[in-house]
């Protein structure tokens, strides 16, 4: 009798228990071979379906092939697999408990998320692997080790695990936050092997993995940077951003780490960290290049760059979409649709995403998110503007690099001309050192602006004579405020000022495609000597190549000064130019925490400056100010590292603290997995991704997708449609249903703006949010 564990949708075709099992062990095994814990991995992937051994899941997978309506999840086929290996090691050694409580958490959850091991006096994980009733477990194993191993066979694997299992705590370390990390590593494997197997059947193809040859790759970039010094002049800002790539090159020698790149801004950070990145895979064996960044602005430009120059189309950009859920019925999509999404699993040579996306794959439910996560092994990860990690995710994100470096193989760089200060705070970043050397020197040779810091204060009108002054004398300027509505209204009182043609609104209320032809065209009237008054949100200053002769920079945090200090003179075509810092009375900050906290540790180090003026080295954007500054940040805001949580609780202590209970009855790990995922957000207020009739083409896509079309056409679609989207909260969107300002595409999934509602000057412009959320996904 043939045991079903699937049915293929196009022909029928049968794919067994056993081979299921056998198939996915082995992609398991090839996935955990790397850390060397290929047998416990091969384990969890082994034992995954041992429940489809049931009559009632038999009964049920053919009542459902043969069109009759079932019940999805109606049969437990999860929990059978953990509560063997449970049984086979309870009792035994500590370890062997470990590797049973890992392994069979991974099991019994693979079509959700972990359990918790500890919640408050229970155990969810006990509950589900040990007592919960299983009329068919007996038969289910029978036919487990008659078809697939025999009862000696699996101990004898088993046997192999605890050894790997023993090594790798050797070299690793054995502490809760590695236990924590490995439970997820391991159902990572098992539910991309799962995954990938039902994928390779259901389309009778392998699985296709973006292969590349780094060593091809390097040589490239090393033809570019080649070609690219002989066409600069040698001036010293050339020789010495020459200098901080060889740097890179040089450390790619060094084992892998975590290391900061503090470059300066201007000093070619992009590139020299692709460098660092081939040639250490190519020293140290590893499989794909990760760059992280914080804002989907940055992403597109950055990877074209990379596919440009390494002549290659082999770079996959990963961040938010215009679709919300996760999951989708099966009356809402075919099975081809939902094998499309699944390969969304991060398994290629360079990859591009968001900083949402990467603490998403540690810590946010969804199978979807965890999936990705072994791809981060034997990797090299780069950080860019490593800075932006939102305050309450930084104990989190410690964490995971610390084990990105110890547990997974992987190598940790750190980009930021404002280094934050991760390793002072209670969860401390292990760094290995910095790979440029004499900071101080580098950062005083690439100096192109220096801060003028105005004490009184300024309303809107009193900015925009100061304004007006500047620009009569500088032609173009820059000014950054800290919230939209000020944005809106100093960009209205300057239009009988200045030309149209010449001043500028960018926020956030506008899509990407908007904000993208504005900035066009501010860089080619700076290019041609136009004059240009551009008022923008801090989104400007999130990787924006522009170059101003002038900036006003309401007050905000040191590294936010800096970024914005960055377009001023960026390419040096001033000797020195001025940054102008302010005190716009009329910006509300009290909702924005960092902001607020960040204005007042830079208040206080202005009038240190002007007691001492020898302080941080007398530069306020010093790379020993710099520190100072997240120093004080984070003392400041040390209650809120862990990622406190309504409850009063904190999220780190509940992944990475042992319990204080201790009790014989209850698992050997407590990490609260489940609840962790449950309360996670990287952005406080999740927003809502809405297409918007920007242009002819936004207009059009709207058109299209609320047309009678497939979902396979439709994917296509939202694919271009990202470019043509704003993130609303809740509340805007109510009010936009209000006056009938929203429609709804493909059957509610996807929500889009009547023509009425978008404006070619300010886009939406909502009343009020927190400015760089919507460009974090």
């Amino acid at each position: 009798m043939d045991y079903i564990a699937h049915v293929r949708s196009t022909d029928h075709a049968i794919q067994t228990v056993k081979e299921h099992l056998l198939d996915a062990q082995e992609l398991a095994e090839k996935w955990g071979r790397p850390l060397k814990i290929s047998k416990i991995c091969g384990l969890a992937a082994l034992l995954h379906d041992l429940g489809k051994y049931s009559d009632a899941f038999q009964d049920y997978i053919r009542r459902a092939t043969s069109g009759e309506k079932v019940t999805r999840g109606e049969v437990d086929h999860a929990t059978a697999g953990g509560r063997l290996l449970f049984d086979m090691l309870r009792g035994t050694s500590v370890t062997k408990q470990l590797l049973a409580e890992i392994v069979s958490n991974a099991i019994i959850s693979h079509h959700g998320n972990l359990h918790d091991y500890v919640s408050g006096e229970e155990s969810p994980f006990l509950k589900r692997v040990e007592i919960k009733a299983l009329e068919e477990y007996e038969l289910c194993k029978y036919r487990f080790f008659d078809e697939v191993m025999s009862e000696s066979d699996l101990n004898r694997y088993v046997e192999s695990a605890h050894l790997e299992m023993l090594e790798y705590f050797k070299k690793v370390g054995q502490n809760t936050s590695v236990s924590t990390f490995l439970t997820k590593f391991i159902f990572s494997v098992l539910l991309d092997a799962d995954r990938t197997n039902t994928r390779q059947f259901e389309t009778i193809q392998p699985e296709y993995t973006l292969m590349s040859d780094f060593t091809v790759y390097m040589q490239r970039l090393e033809d570019y940077i080649s070609h690219l010094g002989k066409k600069s002049s040698d001036t010293p800002i050339n020789l010495l951003r020459q200098q901080m790539s060889d740097q890179c090159r040089e450390h790619a020698k060094q084992p892998s780490g975590i290391y900061t790149l503090s470059i300066p801004t201007g000093g070619g950070k992009t590139l020299a960290s692709l460098r660092y990145a081939l040639h250490h895979s190519i020293l140290y064996n590893k499989q794909r290049i990760i760059y992280v960044v914080p804002f989907t602005t940055i992403i597109e430009q950055n990877a074209q760059v990379t596919r440009d120059v390494l002549n290659t189309q082999e770079v996959v950009e990963h961040h938010s979409n215009v679709i919300q859920s996760d999951d989708f019925s099966d009356d809402e999509i075919n099975l081809q649709a939902k094998l499309n999404l699944a390969k969304d699993n991060w398994d290629a040579p360079i990859i591009f995403t968001t900083m949402v996306q990467y603490l998403n794959t540690f810590y946010a439910k969804g199978n979807r998110n965890t999936r990705r996560m072994h791809h981060l092994s034997d990797a090299v990860i780069i950080f860019d503007e490593v800075q932006k990690v939102p305050t309450k995710c930084v104990s989190l994100f410690n964490e995971s690099l610390n084990y990105l470096k110890n547990g997974m193989n992987s190598s940790v760089l750190l980009c930021t001309a404002t280094q934050p200060a991760l390793d002072f705070v209670k969860r401390r970043l292990v760094n290995d050192g910095e790979i440029i050397s004499n900071l101080p020197m580098v950062s005083n040779s690439f100096k192109r602006t220096e801060l003028e810091v105005l004490v009184e204060e300024y309303d809107t009108e009193k900015l925009s004579v100061l304004l007006q002054d500047r620009a009569a004398e500088h032609k173009s300027i820059l000014v950054i405020l800290n919230t939209k509505p000020v944005v809106r209204k100093l960009y209205e009182s300057l239009k009988t000022t200045f030309q149209e043609e010449e001043l500028f609104h960018l926020s956030t209320s506008m899509c990407a495609a908007h904000r993208k032809d504005l900035l066009k065209r501010i860089t080619e009237r700076l290019k041609a000597n136009k004059r240009v008054v551009c008022i923008s949100t801090q989104l400007i200053e999130a990787g924006v190549d522009v170059s101003f002769p002038c900036v006003i920079r309401s007050y905000a945090g040191l590294d936010s000064i800096a970024q914005a200090a960055g377009r001023c003179n960026r390419h040096g075509e001033l000797e020195i130019s001025t940054v102008y810092v302010v005190n716009h009375i009329e910006e509300d900050v009290s909702k924005l925490t960092d902001i607020e906290k960040g204005q007042q540790i830079v208040k206080r180090m202005i009038v240190d400056l002007k007691r001492d003026s020898g302080a941080y080295d007398g530069n306020l954007l010093s790379p020993a100010a710099m520190r100072r500054y997240f120093t004080e940040f984070y003392q400041v805001r040390e209650s809120e590292l862990d990622y406190p949580i309504k409850t009063g609780q904190c999220l780190a202590p509940m992944l990475f603290e042992m319990s204080k209970i201790n009790d014989v009855n209850k698992p050997l790990l407590t990490a609260r997995h489940r609840m962790v995922a449950d309360y996670f957000q990287v952005i406080d207020q999740a927003t809502t991704d809405v297409l918007v009739p920007y242009t002819k083409q936004g207009s059009e896509l709207i058109a299209h997708l609320n047309g009678d079309i497939s979902w396979e056409q439709a994917r296509q679609w939202l694919k271009e449609s990202q470019q043509y989207s704003i993130g609303l909260y809740a509340h805007e969107i109510q009010s936009l249903e209000q006056t009938d300002s929203l429609m709804t595409l493909l059957d509610g999934q996807v929500l889009a703006l009547h023509e009425s509602a978008y404006d070619k000057q300010f886009g939406l412009n909502p009343s009020r949010d927190s400015e760089m959320q919507n460009l974090m996904f």
